[in-house]
């Protein structure tokens, strides 16, 4: 007893002495900042959360056997702690980060940490033996809520590391982090609105990336149809202003080694494909951001997966996360997939979308796709799937074209497409085993009521092909203003090409002509100036009508407005070659007389080469005298044309003339 109170006595004497030669110490002027012990603070949360080794007077070590005065613990396969850090002024974390040395020596799995402020992830590391100790010094940014310590851990065949977090304090006083984000949340916080075959963290503790780490906060996809299928996971963020998505994808190590199938990654907003990519073994970890466009309602990060003789790849997500970076957004144009529009009528269509699986998309190289359409025709007949666009508000419809390449090798018959607008036919393509993939675009006329797509095939000794429309999508897209009837003019020409003329253009506008029936007549180069001149061999000898439209560089192609022509002119009667006379005279002009002319008629005189030589006064009688200086003194022949009144000129007509 008296030992133990003398031992109280020395350790308050040296406490006092301490403290009273630290009132001496010289201080910098500069230092504004002060610390709180993290072993001081109780978290507001923990699992897995441990002040002592297993009691109260037993210490921590670090990874070497050293003993741990200052130290928590965290064991098990999820442990976490949280401490509520709003308003409290830190500004940073400094501590270590080691595995307790009873831990260490054997298979005692794997395990990682990552340190959190609310979701923003500042620090994360995999731990083993050989770690150390590791130091930690992060920044927090201003007006954290939550500060968190997260540690993921995978069983050996001993168990599970002890994580010790040593000599942890909190600094307030000092510089914080700074960030571009005004808001920012993880996923998984968000929560799946929707989902199918998703794992996250929240509740599964050994989601690994291909290098075999663990996520101390992410999820997976991973299918479990039969031999290929659909895994995704949809997330509500509408109202929340947020123009950015970012996240590291990769395969989970465990289901790489060996045939685990093949998988191809998609992200959407609402329909609108923002990323796509397949993945394989070989694929690094791929860091992805992604802009938002605006009026985003929903976000699907979606796998489509073909089987392997093992199984099935595992995809995971690390630190996925929506923030708002700035005040901009990406610009897209409205978007649907055919399942939004719906269809009216089909026979042999299947899709898959962003939460159903009709088959997989795989093109004619063996690559996949995330969405789309496959047709396969049936006993019923010709595979074809309508949709109703009377109130669709769409002019566009896009897709990869191609014969799914499990449908290629040997004889599958032959394969014809076509997208039609009320039956007018807008694309057509026979389909063969060099097809490849085609990126088909057809814009779809306004007023269109109904869009059908329709594969036409014949079947082979071993079936059909399977017709794939990959990542087919309606689309509303800009259009270029419609011409005015008054700014284009038709010149119907006799005997020579016809001229549409079009005025008040802009620079690289582009014009095409077409007849009644919607075929067209012939399009012009991209303007230079601001018009455009069009020749066109034949637009009839009757009066009618031409649709003409305008393109305006990087918008489609405005409806056509109908422009009225008239008859080509008719041509004037010829001249007869015994209507004419000619006096070659010698020594003073040479002299044609034309006889039997209407008033008002013009005469030309041509040489034998068809060069002009003179032109005659309409004539007021029924005849008219033409004075030529000198036709030649030899023997030869004029060609004579006339123009009557309104007329054009006629075919001219060969007349010979002697010798002076």
């Amino acid at each position: 007893m008296i030992k133990q109170v003398l031992k109280t006595m020395i350790a308050i004497i040296v406490l006092f002495s301490v403290a009273a030669y630290g009132n001496f110490l010289p201080s910098k002027a500069s230092a504004a900042t002060s610390s709180i012990r993290l072993s001081s603070l109780s978290p507001d949360s923990d699992d897995g959360f441990y002040t002592s080794y297993w009691s109260d007077d037993e210490k921590f070590t670090d990874v070497f056997g050293k003993k741990v005065n200052d130290g928590v613990g965290l064991y098990d396969d999820s442990a976490y702690a949280t401490y509520n850090v709003a308003e409290k002024g830190y500004s940073s974390f400094e501590g270590k980060v080691t595995i307790d040395s009873r831990f260490v020596n054997g298979d005692f799995g794997k395990s990682g940490i990552g340190f959190y402020a609310d979701d923003r992830l500042l620090y994360e590391k995999p731990l083993s033996k050989s770690s150390g100790v590791i130091n930690v010094n992060v920044k927090l940014p201003k007006n954290t809520k939550d500060f968190s310590i997260i540690v993921k851990e995978k069983d050996g065949s001993k168990g599970q590391h002890l994580i010790v977090v040593q000599d942890g304090k909190f600094i307030k006083g000092g510089a914080y982090l700074s960030v571009p984000h005004s808001s920012y949340s993880s996923l998984v916080t968000v929560g799946d609105a929707d989902s199918s075959s998703y794992l996250d963290t929240n509740s599964y503790h050994d989601l690994q990336d291909i290098n075999g780490n663990l996520i101390t906060k992410g999820f997976a996809l991973s299918t479990n149809y039969y031999d290929s299928g659909l895994s995704y996971s949809t997330f509500s963020i509408g109202g929340n202003g947020y123009n950015t998505l970012e996240t590291s994808i990769s395969l989970d190590s465990r289901y790489v080694n060996g045939d685990w199938g093949k998988s191809v990654v998609g992200i959407y907003a609402d329909d609108y494909l923002l990323y796509e990519k397949e993945f394989t073994s070989k694929t690094p970890i791929q860091k992805v951001k992604v802009s938002i466009p605006k009026g985003t309602q929903n976000v699907t990060l979606l796998v489509n997966q073909i089987r392997g003789a093992k199984g099935y790849q595992s995809v995971t997500f690390n630190q996925p996360a929506v923030s708002k970076v700035g005040s901009s957004y990406k610009s897209v144009p409205y978007t649907a997939l055919p399942s939004t529009i719906g269809d009216n009528a089909s026979n042999g269509v299947r899709e898959s979308n962003l939460s159903d699986f009709g088959g997989i998309i795989r093109y004619s190289n063996g690559t996949l796709g995330t969405s789309g359409l496959i047709f396969e025709s049936d006993y019923e007949g010709d595979a074809y799937a309508t949709y109703n666009l009377s109130d669709a508000e769409v002019n566009y419809f896009k897709a990869k074209l191609a014969l799914d390449s499990a449908h290629l090798q040997g004889d599958y018959g032959s394969s014809t497409i076509q997208l039609l607008a009320d039956n007018r036919v807008l694309y057509s393509k026979a389909l063969t085993k060099s097809t490849g993939i085609l990126n088909v675009g057809v814009q779809i006329p306004s007023k269109t009521q109904e869009f059908k797509i329709v594969v036409k095939q014949k079947e082979g000794a071993k079936g059909y092909h399977n017709v794939v429309l990959g990542n087919a999508v309606f689309q509303k897209l800009p259009v270029s203003a419609k011409l005015s009837a008054s700014r284009v003019s038709v010149a119907n020409n006799y005997n020579q090409n016809d001229v549409v003329t079009v005025m008040s253009l802009a620079k690289g506008d582009v014009i095409k002509v077409y007849n009644t029936k919607g075929a067209l007549l012939a399009t012009s180069k991209p303007v230079t100036s601001n018009y455009a001149k069009i020749s066109i061999k034949q637009l009839g000898t009757a009066k009618g009508n031409i649709l003409v439209s305008r393109t305006t560089s990087g918008v489609l192609e405005s409806d056509s407005v109908s422009v009225p022509f008239a008859a080509e002119p008719v041509p004037s009667a010829s001249v007869a070659a015994k209507q004419v006379t000619i006096e070659n005279n010698k020594n003073k002009n040479d002299l044609i007389t034309v006889k039997s002319l209407s008033k008002n008629d013009v005469i030309k005189v041509y040489n034998s080469k068809g060069s002009l030589i003179t032109t005659s006064k309409p004539v007021t009688s029924n005849y008219t005298k033409i004075s030529i200086k000198q036709l030649g003194t030899g023997k030869g022949n004029v060609l004579i044309s006339r123009i009557s009144t309104g007329k054009v000129e006629s075919t001219k007509t060969s007349v010979a003339y002697k010798a002076e």
